[in-house]
């Protein structure tokens, strides 16, 4: 019998373009990262920016994805939040996984590459290893080959683990509120600095 193969899921929810959390919701996830050697993968579960925030506003909604993206998350669901043009320049720019209604992602490398794990809004793939369910649902559990992650608000990290070997199964779920003491990493700092001059720069040219 082979090895337990697990895999830790950290997601977030909700920002609503707050980029003033951001620098202090990255030291957080970095402390409940597993030990190194333990796969992990980082998501957004939506609502990255919200309409009536000035960045979001001129960035298209690509302000708030950027800085995941310096965080180095893996994926995140952007469904709602961008339009096919402004979709198309963030995906020329990141390496997140942009998932929406059309477009999954499908994770496979070591350990792995034995077990396509796929990310989507909604089950559609019964041969698939594992499918990632990420629109948000009343609790996190297990249906089938469907793994559904509760929603949570901004300040907050979820963290789901999963066994891989035989049937998936989910081993571990629970919500981390963030301390209101974290400190912010300078450098994810400096990311906000760079995409809200970014986006000034923008609103200045549409004038």
């Amino acid at each position: 019998m082979g090895k337990p193969l697990s895999l830790t899921l950290l997601y977030t929810a909700d920002i609503a373009g707050d980029l003033a959390l951001l620098p202090r919701l990255y030291t957080f996830t970095q402390r409940l990262r597993p030990p190194a050697g333990s796969p992990a993968l980082l998501l957004d579960l939506g609502r990255s920016c919200a309409e009536g925030v000035w960045h979001c506003r001129e960035t298209g909604g690509r302000s708030t994805l950027t800085v995941l993206d310096g965080m180095g998350y893996h994926a995140a669901n952007v469904a709602g939040a961008l339009d096919r043009d402004n979709r198309d320049k963030l995906a020329e720019q990141v390496t997140l996984a942009l998932v929406d209604e059309g477009r999954d992602w499908l994770y496979q490398t070591a350990p792995f590459s034995s077990h396509a794990i796929r990310f989507t809004l909604r089950p559609r793939d019964e041969a698939a290893r594992l499918q990632v369910v990420m629109t948000p649902a009343e609790s996190s559990r297990i249906d089938g080959n469907a793994l559904f992650l509760e929603a949570i608000g901004a300040g907050m990290i979820g963290l789901a683990t999963v066994e891989l070997h035989g049937e998936p199964r989910l081993i571990s779920a629970r919500v981390h509120v963030m301390p209101p003491n974290t400190a912010p990493n300078p450098s994810i700092a400096g990311t906000v600095d760079f995409v809200e001059a970014e986006a000034r720069y923008f609103a200045k040219q549409a004038r």
